[in-house]
């Protein structure tokens, strides 16, 4: 049973990765993307206030550090324990939270995306303004989305990786 779930795993994570490389470097639409961006923000406004007792700008930039750290810790803390079917999702889901990252940060120069409240400054206008780099906004932004790309691509090979381990061993343990 355990290669089954795995494989119907493979099969979601490999939906789910068509949906966000298809969505590219807008909005999330549809109530698959936008439910992953709601889970997403709620740890990228945590990341402003954890990161907040560091100055401004590390507060500004600890939303999106924080976005992607969650879920990269997880998968550290599952590769850890050799638990390669979870880290393989928690890696898809910091794959995930990096494309959605990349949307804010090409927004950065065009700063057309809806911010949470009025007068909120948008995080990647500030962060690439301070660092001289807003005219790079949308190719860092493009640069950001290829490694959340290849990070959910690299979860898919995980997942498939860990459901043919375990079918090899389960075939040797039925053959003993």
């Amino acid at each position: 049973m355990s290669v089954m779930g795995r494989l119907i795993g493979l099969a979601v994570l490999a939906g789910l990765t068509i949906l966000v490389l298809a969505n590219g470097l807008t909005l999330p639409s549809g109530i698959i993307l936008n439910f992953l961006h709601l889970i997403n923000l709620v740890f990228h406004e945590a990341g402003h206030v954890i990161f907040g007792f560091f100055g401004r700008f590390v507060a500004v930039l600890g939303g999106s550090v924080n976005q992607v750290l969650v879920p990269a810790v997880c998968t550290g803390v599952f590769l850890a324990r050799r638990q390669y079917g979870s880290a393989a999702v928690t890696l898809f889901w910091t794959g995930e939270s990096l494309a959605d990252v990349a949307v804010y940060v090409a927004d950065g120069r065009a700063m057309a995306l809806p911010l949470l409240a009025d007068g909120a400054i948008h995080d990647w206008n500030f962060i690439l303004g301070n660092l001289g780099l807003l005219q790079a906004a949308e190719s860092l932004g493009r640069l950001t989305f290829g490694l959340g790309a290849l990070t959910m691509l690299a979860a898919l090979a995980m997942l498939g990786w860990d459901a043919w381990t375990r079918m090899l061993s389960s075939e040797t343990r039925n053959r003993a």
